[in-house]
């Protein structure tokens, strides 16, 4: 179990780059949301009627849905997915495919034509340079073998971002802002002066503070005994075990100190969502130790 001191030292030291302050960042703000999606594709949105934050359309018992860092529908007839990622697990690509095929679920309705489809854009922030070129914005695009020049139309956008690309040559200006600000905390135009001010408020809140350390404090409780499985079952054979069962404890502790503390579900969500993927476990979870 982690210390305070250095739960808190986690804290003051977090950016913009971890996850949960990400999601906090853009997944709660529609007007940043909707400015970083503008940047990041450079093409102007619609408005948003709301965000979801760490969102899972976990709906089977067998096969895998996505959990979404932020995501969100405009009113423009587009259905948007961004992603904060900071390891390189070397299955990027596989993972957008999957992604996409869960947004493209949604995005025709019944008796709607095939024209109709909304347009489903995918976004991966990657603190890494997945193909080693440094290039910092890598296009996923569909073309006809043969003939690359016919670029075949499927309604959706995949695009990566390496945050470490240091050739930056001919990139928008906003878009440039918007890295450095990622990799430095340097604010240099509007859009990430604003991005700094909510940053800092939360960053300046105690009760999210609070949650984050609970969470930092969970998942190095749930590797702790992930680990320690591992070395009694073998390392590839008990991990993924001894990672369940120290989460399922973890969680409880975290539901039992809310339930104690009386803070809001929705915070408390936001803390477990950021620990498992499957909302229908979630929703187990809570049934078990909150609701009871």
């Amino acid at each position: 179990m982690l210390t305070r001191s250095v739960l808190a030292k986690r804290w003051q030291q977090a950016t913009i780059k971890n996850n949960i302050i990400f999601n906090w960042v853009f997944g709660e703000n529609r007007a940043l949301f909707k400015g970083l999606v503008e940047r990041l594709f450079q093409r102007q949105v619609g408005n948003f009627a709301a965000l979801t934050s760490e969102r899972s359309f976990k709906n089977h018992q067998v096969f895998y849905r996505p959990r979404f860092d932020t995501y969100g529908e405009d009113d423009l007839d587009n259905i948007i997915n961004v992603e904060l990622q900071n390891e390189n697990r070397h299955d990027l690509e596989k993972r957008i495919a999957i992604y996409q095929a869960s947004l493209t679920q949604r995005a025709l309705a019944a008796g709607q034509s095939f024209n109709e489809r909304k347009q489903t854009l995918i976004a991966f922030l990657c603190d890494f340079d997945l193909y080693g070129r440094n290039r910092p914005v890598y296009k996923l695009k569909t073309t006809v073998e043969g003939q690359e020049d016919i670029l075949v139309d499927r309604g959706e956008t995949n695009v990566i971002f390496n945050l470490k690309a240091t050739d930056l040559a001919g990139l928008p200006a906003d878009y440039v802002a918007l890295l450095t600000y990622f990799n430095t905390g340097q604010v240099s135009d509007d859009f990430t002066a604003a991005v700094d001010q909510e940053f800092r408020r939360l960053k300046g809140n105690d009760i999210r503070r609070e949650y984050f350390m609970s969470i930092e404090s969970i998942i190095t409780m749930a590797e702790s005994y992930a680990r320690q499985e591992g070395h009694e079952k073998g390392w590839q054979e008990g991990r993924q075990e001894g990672r369940d069962e120290g989460r399922e404890e973890a969680a409880k502790l975290l539901i039992e100190d809310a339930v104690q503390n009386q803070r809001d579900l929705d915070s408390l969500l936001t803390s477990l969502k950021a620990i498992f993927k499957d909302q229908a476990h979630i929703d187990e979870l809570l049934a078990k130790y909150y609701y009871r």
